[in-house]
């Protein structure tokens, strides 16, 4: 196990003590940070108005800047939902080729407006490190460094929507090394179930063969990013409360000896989804755009986006923001139900 201190994984003293203490902490990813939002400025987002549902997750203190980074203020108030929860934000990301658990403000915009950041899997960890890059960090990433963290791992993380089987995956096997993760990694991931742009039925039938729970947080039907719940497939399990969500994690790992992660999936809110059939022509539009620019692997996502925040029928940012604001708070629910409680 690591050391708080250690030359190329280290967690932040913030970070460090909680954990000591038996504190709650989530972890949280940085891919959407360096590759997810853009970094550019924009109007309040429909989600943080005053009397919606997502403000009330941020508390009584909610600012937004016009004109400040997209990508940052999202992450701030990601760490910001979080702390409303009662629970300490562990942003994770890889700094000059040092793995960091947990980030101060100056690096965490300071990693914002960085153009050349990487964005890193958890197989990219040594070359980076020798390389001395930084970089965001995915879901799969993510979850591998909460079990760095010292002096005890993180067992709950949060994010936007994971990765998994893509489309066409017959002819190339584009198959995301979050699932891997997912297998392997002691961790609750809370998130919006997977992309949109993904082959869903085939990515909930490898959860299923990786040996991965999925339980649906106060639904029967899987979530699928900001478009709200799928028509035709279910979760495999339902759980309404973060302590259910929390005993079962105790169980899994405990007395069950399990070793996979567990996946929590928390629809978009409903008042932000966005339209199903009006996101199934913006993707194989842009997908189709992206094929004939050559643009395929880890920058589909981002241009998709871009094309989206192109329409006018849709706010892909407001409904991303939403999500990620809902699941952060989820599983800071959670982490505090699991901290009742450290026996496993």
């Amino acid at each position: 196990m690591s050391s708080p201190s250690d030359g190329f994984v280290r967690t932040h003293p913030e970070i460090a003590d909680a954990l000591a203490e038996g504190r709650p902490v989530v972890g949280l990813e940085t891919a959407v940070l360096t590759h997810g939002l853009p970094r550019t400025g924009r109007a309040t987002p429909d989600c943080l108005r005053p009397d919606g549902r997502i403000a009330g997750l941020l508390g009584d203190d909610v600012r937004w800047d016009d004109g400040a980074p997209l990508n940052l203020q999202a992450v701030s108030l990601v760490s910001q939902a979080v702390r409303q929860a009662n629970a300490v934000p562990a942003v994770i990301a890889m700094i000059d080729g040092v793995l960091r658990i947990g980030l101060d403000d100056d690096e965490l915009a300071a990693l914002a407006l960085d153009e050349s950041a990487r964005k890193a899997s958890n197989r990219d960890f040594a070359a980076l490190s020798v390389s001395g890059a930084s970089a965001g960090t995915t879901v799969a990433a993510s979850m591998h460094a909460c079990g760095l963290a010292a002096p005890e791992p993180i067992r709950v993380f949060a994010t936007g929507g994971i990765g998994g089987v893509h489309r066409g995956w017959t002819e190339r096997p584009d198959v995301s090394a979050d699932l891997r993760a997912l297998g392997s990694e002691p961790v609750v991931v809370v998130a919006s179930g997977a992309k949109v742009i993904l082959d869903l039925p085939a990515t909930l039938e490898m959860l299923d063969t990786l040996g991965v729970p999925v339980i649906g947080y106060r639904t029967d039907a899987l979530p699928i990013f900001t478009v709200g719940l799928s028509e035709e497939l279910e979760v495999p399990h339902r759980l309404d409360s973060a302590d259910a969500i929390a005993d079962a994690c105790r169980r899994h790992w405990g007395e069950f000896a399990q070793s996979s992660g567990m996946l929590v999936a928390n629809p978009c809110p409903a008042e932000e989804a966005i339209d199903p059939h009006r996101m199934d022509v913006l993707v194989d539009a842009g997908l189709a755009e992206a094929a004939a620019q050559g643009i395929d692997g880890s920058g589909v996502t981002p241009f998709l986006l871009g094309s989206m925040i192109a329409d006018a029928e849709v706010d892909p940012v407001s409904a991303n923001l939403a999500l990620l604001i809902a699941n952060a708070s989820l599983a800071g629910e959670i982490a505090n139900a699991w901290s009742t409680d450290r026996s496993v």
